[in-house]
This record gives structure tokens, sequence and C-alpha cells, in this order.
């Protein structure tokens, strides 16, 4: 005797009529009409509007779009966008970088023509002047800044840009490499990550946002331990306890 699967023992057990897959198969799909229509529809607006979309031109590049293939600017503003690489970079540039970009500067004003080559001189006099009047008090130095600049009165943002240009770099966080945490005394006082990470993990130096205006004022790097922390400074001056 065939067997037969499990779900016809258990109709056949219950008194249901089985069904063959012939008669399944027979049995009508009712499909709507209007869905149908939908969909039509749908499809005409969808091509419509393709095609309406490939018949329009492609847009225009950008006006100032930069790429750098091979360590070249290229860009359909070139002298504009040297001038202000160089007015941003300022004090922060080797010598030799400095003078193949006022090279390039150069060729591109000359290429560029009368109009953008007065713009181009107007920022490369402003960038060379900069470069020269920008000390390079803080040239070699990595600090960390958690200030707020609530007893200089000088931002942090203003205080990064002071740093740059007096030829230090700026690390947004606090790691080995850094010398010294520029923190003010609210961030101090909060104990903040970067407070935290200089005392605890790394032992870098913490300083208040003076040091770093009164080198670019005096045109050289302060001593560090003159502007710590009040309690950096005590514990310093501490002695050391007995054994």
């Amino acid at each position: 005797r065939r067997a037969l699967p499990r779900s016809a023992i258990v109709l056949q057990s219950c008194g249901c009529r089985t069904l063959s897959p012939p008669a399944l198969m027979s049995r009508d799909i009712s499909v709507d009409a209007s869905f149908l229509e939908s969909q039509r529809a749908k499809a005409e607006e969808r091509r419509r509007r393709f095609e309406a979309a490939a018949r329009e031109p492609p847009p225009p590049l950008p006006k100032r779009s930069m790429a750098w293939p091979g360590g070249k600017i290229v860009t359909p503003n070139k002298a504009e966008a040297i001038a202000s690489f160089l007015e941003r970079k300022a004090g922060s540039l080797d010598e030799a970088k400095e003078r193949v970009l006022l090279g390039e500067l150069g060729r591109a004003a000359a290429e560029a023509g009368a109009g953008a080559a007065a713009a181009a001189s107007a920022g490369a006099a402003a960038a060379s002047g900069a470069a020269v009047s920008s000390s390079r008090a803080l040239a070699g130095l990595t600090l960390a800044l958690s200030a707020g600049g609530d007893e200089s009165g000088v931002g942090q943002a203003e205080l990064a840009k002071s740093i740059r240009a007096a030829g230090g770099v700026v690390s947004n966080t606090v790691h080995k490499r850094v010398d010294l945490l520029v923190a003010s005394a609210r961030a101090v006082k909060r104990n903040t990550q970067a407070v935290r990470k200089a005392r605890g993990k790394f032992r870098t130096p913490i300083v208040s946002p003076d040091f770093v205006i009164d080198s670019i004022a005096a045109g050289s790097k302060r001593d560090p331990a003159l502007y710590a922390p009040t309690a950096d400074r005590a514990a310093r001056a501490a002695p050391p306890a007995a054994a």
C-alpha cells in the first residue's frame, strides 16, 4: 500500500475530503484590476521622469573644487587656492615647501590674467607678511587643548590658531607624543578627561593658556613650570616625604 503523507492521514481521520494537486491548481486567482492599473500608472510616470532627467544637461562643476593628484593643486581658481593655503599654514610650513608654493602662486597668477593676478599678489603679500610676522616661539611643540579661555579671554579655536601660527602643532587628544596640555582653570577644576589623562596616564605637564600668549609675545618659549596649575606647582615645591 502506498504511504500517504501525514497531512492526508490527518484529513482522512477527520472525515475531510482531500484535494488532488490538479484540483488545487484549477482554482481561479482573483486579481484587483484597480491595483494593476495603479501599478501601470506609476511605471509610466517613472518612465517619463527618467526620460526628462536624461534630456537635462549635466550640472556644472563646482567652482571651488580642489584635487591633489601627485601632490599638485588642480582647481579652476588655483591662484586663490594657493594663497588661501599659504595663509592658513603660515608659520607651519618649512621654507622649501613655502618657496615651491610661492613659485606656483606666481605662475598661476600669470596664467589667470590681470584681475586674478592682482588678487593673487595681494594674497601672496598677506601670506608672506603673516609668515614673517608670526614668531616660531612654539616650533617643535605638540600641544593638546582643554581650554575655554576663561582666564585669558581667548577661546579654544583662537588659541589653536595662534599655536599653529607660532609653529606649534595642536593635537585633538592627549597621547604620549604631546609635550604640554593647555588647560584652563575651569578644566582643571572640573578634572576633564584631558586633564585626567595628562596627570594619570601620560604624566604630561599642564600649563594655562597664558603660556601660549606670553610665549608668542616674547618670541620664545617660556618656562612651562611658571604656568602650571597651583596644585601642581605646590606638589613640585613640596619636599619628598620621608620613608
